[in-house]
């Protein structure tokens, strides 16, 4: 096994243990008030990310003051996203992110998934912002992209954008085949998260 594979598999375990980690702590099983930033969490969260206890904070209080009852909903993260991208239409985007942010799967994104899913995507190595686009690719989260899932989601991302032109080389399904035959070292026309990171690290 090539040393960049092996790094990045080790990576990607240690980033998802850390997302398990800290959802667990937002459950809505769980005891512990969603709007109340616990020193528990922040010793967490500035132990699995490149940001300082006061930038935690400073963005806790964001997320609360935008989200009072501590959990973002899909209603307010597709306004956030229009917000963003008044151009576009980012139902269809935000559907597949909302999945891959709200990592216990109830329906809700606390802060700590909000906050640990930013970090990656902002600040994280290049294994963890891999790993977490291969999770919003992977529709069907069975760990494995098919083509039909790259060709969902580069549609959403047109969408999102406003891209009118989906013809010739621009189409989905043409982007989609040009990403498979690039990544698909096994050849069956499945990305793997080890080829998805290994192939854009190389």
């Amino acid at each position: 096994m090539k040393k960049t594979d092996y790094h990045s598999n080790e990576n990607d375990f240690r980033f998802h243990r850390r997302i398990q980690t800290l959802a667990s702590m937002g459950s809505h099983k769980s005891k512990i008030d969603p709007t109340v930033l616990t020193p528990k969490q922040i010793e967490v969260l500035t132990a699995n990310t490149n940001l300082s206890e006061g930038e935690i904070v400073q963005w806790h209080e964001g997320f609360i003051r935008d989200c009072p009852n501590g959990r973002l909903d899909k209603k307010k993260f597709l306004q956030v996203y229009e917000q963003f991208y008044p151009g576009g239409n980012a139902k269809a985007y935000c559907k597949y992110a909302f999945d891959a942010f709200d990592q216990n799967d109830d329906g809700t994104i606390d802060f700590t998934e909000f906050l640990l899913c930013v970090a990656a995507t902002k600040g994280g190595d290049i294994d963890q912002r891999l790993a977490f686009a291969f999770d919003l690719y992977d529709i069907s989260d069975d760990e494995e992209i098919e083509q039909k899932e790259l060709v969902k989601m580069i549609t959403a991302l047109y969408q999102l954008n406003g891209v009118a032109d989906h013809s010739g080389p621009n189409s989905p399904k043409t982007r989609a085949a040009e990403i498979l035959a690039a990544l698909d070292a096994g050849g069956d026309r499945k990305l793997t998260k080890q080829e998805f990171i290994a192939g854009y690290v190389l």
